[in-house]
């Protein structure tokens, strides 16, 4: 079982093929796809997004139950 959580921490599924393939592969070894990178700056204005639509609901929240 803990073998299967390591497998799965370094491998993801190709969108193509959905063969698993190393996380850090550029292109499937498999089916050829090229895996589209996804920049820093995306992943933190993502988080920031997310961050923004919560916070007005635990202010509800806080509110209602507070």
């Amino acid at each position: 079982m803990m073998a299967d959580t390591q497998k799965a921490e370094t491998q993801r599924e190709c969108p193509s093929c959905a063969l698993p393939i190393d996380r850090e592969a550029d292109v499937c070894p498999y089916c050829g796809y090229d895996l589209p990178k996804q920049k820093n700056s995306l992943k933190l204005a993502a988080l920031i997004m997310a961050l923004l639509l919560i916070w007005p609901l635990i202010e509800l929240l806080q509110r209602l139950f507070g």
